[in-house]
């Protein structure tokens, strides 16, 4: 079998593979990217994990009229390609190697094809997922199904230990996948296409927090960005933090009757020792997790130890503040 693979979520389909039966013959990876302040070039999670295990790896620019690589592959003979959240389209000539290119995608699909079901399935507040074990094509997530298993969403998951547990139980189902392909045991569901929705990739211009929007909706919305980029919102005195937890929480009573009746999204209402509450598009969140510039992240109480914030104040879009997103 040869594993094709980026992302964390691919490390933990790679943990169950490892642990099987089943012989990985080689794992092709992105190559190197720059990180961090010096901006060293460091492999990605996939590459850390099997390398020390002698493992060989490829690193390809790009895959499409690769012939060194669609030779090198080749020279292997897998029986299976298994692709797990590699970050670009398997071209055909590739899913041709064999009669097995088989794919761990973690949505109920048709639902949500793409690069980004995982985060996709949080932004849009959805209370359930998947994760499909899929026999490629050459077009987007639209092969037969081969296993499915459903995931009810928790409303305190992140996006990273929901990637996690998402990418355990797609490890299971691909080393049950490969033992059913082994046996000649496979049956396959072809999926409907006319339910399908798709999502897209996003970067970090996607991250800032619309205080319009319901509370139920910023409250996942925020878990969406955790704990990678971030969701984040300027102040009126322009300083921009992060927020990394929220909560769907009313001030306590004797502070209900300070709160103007016409407060507005976005606008902060009070605050205690340990949260900050603001007002949304129908209704209040607590804010119980943050990041200021250059800091690392921090309760609330630690924040306002050392910050002043008034209520009144209001929480604004950087382009209303004049202090964007910096990359």
């Amino acid at each position: 079998m040869v594993f094709f693979g980026s992302s964390s979520i691919s490390c933990a389909v790679l943990g169950h593979l490892l642990g099987s039966s089943h012989e990985l013959v080689a794992v092709v990876t992105q190559p190197d990217t720059p990180s961090g302040r010096r901006m060293e070039y460091k492999p990605t999670p996939v590459c850390m994990d099997v390398t020390p295990l002698g493992i060989p790896v490829f690193k390809p620019e790009k895959l499409a009229n690769n012939r060194e690589l669609r030779s090198e592959l080749a020279a292997l003979e897998p029986d299976a390609l298994l692709v797990v959240s590699y970050g670009k389209i398997i071209p055909k000539s590739l899913l041709k190697l064999t009669d097995w290119p088989i794919n761990v995608h973690p949505s109920d699909l048709p639902r949500l094809r793409g690069a980004s079901p995982v985060r996709t399935a949080l932004l849009l507040g959805l209370e359930s997922t998947a994760v499909c074990i899929m026999k490629m094509t050459p077009r987007l997530d639209d092969g037969d199904i081969m296993l499915r298993e459903p995931y009810e969403i928790s409303r305190d998951i992140s996006y990273g230990k929901l990637e996690l547990e998402l990418g355990l139980i797609g490890g299971r189902l691909a080393v049950d996948a490969l033992d059913s392909i082994a046996a000649g045991t496979v049956s396959l569901s072809p999926q409907d296409d006319d339910d399908a929705t798709y999502c897209r990739t996003f970067d970090r211009r996607d991250t800032e927090i619309d205080w319009s929007t319901s509370a139920k909706k910023i409250e996942s919305f925020v878990r969406a960005w955790d704990p990678d980029m971030g969701a984040y919102t300027l102040l009126d005195d322009n300083r921009r933090l992060k927020i990394w937890r929220v909560s769907i929480e009313s001030p306590p009573e004797d502070i209900l009757p300070q709160i103007p009746a016409d407060a507005q999204p976005g606008q902060v209402l009070s605050f205690g020792r340990r949260v900050i509450w603001v007002m949304t598009g129908d209704g209040v969140v607590a804010i119980e997790e943050l990041q200021p510039d250059n800091k690392k992240r921090m309760p609330t109480a630690s924040w306002l130890a050392g910050n002043t914030i008034e209520p009144g104040q209001s929480f604004v879009p950087c382009s209303q503040g004049g202090r964007c997103f910096e990359e």
